[in-house]
């Protein structure tokens, strides 16, 4: 007999999260997902309460992968600018991927305040990591204000940029803090 490999709850967090940012909130149907993993909807009511339990908690897979994670993985650089720049190299290469992930979610955001609430959460934690590395490099407080808001626009700007940006242009945008020798 053999065994389904994709009939675990990570499968169906990475699932939810890819057709989030490729297909949009809509797509999130559990038949069509099921369909997608090759099981039973029956299998979806094993890892998740409800649709909007699963929804809950493909919110809390996006903030774990793409604010925790970066975070734990910037934390490798040995000073502040550095894990600016590995902070930055990390969010290049999530662009360079091109999905709509982050676009998606605020359009969710903006349709349901619960979502809202937990993404502004997301959001305030991001920056807030960014104001504690800036610190490190910058002694003036306009300045470190300055490049926090400048990093976060910058980040949030290139998913609305009217074309996909290549990996050279955006990293010609994060230049100034990828700190390279």
């Amino acid at each position: 007999m053999q065994v389904n490999t994709n009939n675990n709850r990570q499968a169906w967090l990475t699932l939810g999260l890819r057709t989030l940012g490729e297909e949009g909130l809509s797509s999130l149907k559990i038949n069509e997902l099921c369909l997608k993993l090759n099981v039973t909807k029956g299998c979806f009511y094993h890892w998740f309460k409800s649709k909007g339990d699963y929804e809950e908690q493909i919110l809390g897979y996006w903030k774990h992968r793409f604010t925790q994670q970066f975070i734990k993985l910037a934390e490798l650089g040995v000073d502040n600018k550095q894990k600016l720049a590995l902070l930055c190299e990390q969010c290049i290469k999530s662009t360079v991927k091109g999905n709509r992930l982050e676009v998606e979610i605020n359009a969710w955001a903006q349709k349901n305040d619960k979502v809202k609430r937990y993404v502004h959460k997301v959001y305030k934690q991001r920056y807030t990591y960014l104001i504690k590395l800036l610190s490190g490099i910058y002694s003036d407080e306009d300045e470190i204000k300055k490049h926090a808001l400048i990093i976060y626009s910058l980040v949030v700007g290139i998913d609305f940029f009217y074309r996909k940006l290549s990996r050279k242009e955006l990293e010609l945008i994060f230049s100034e803090y990828l700190f390279k020798n």
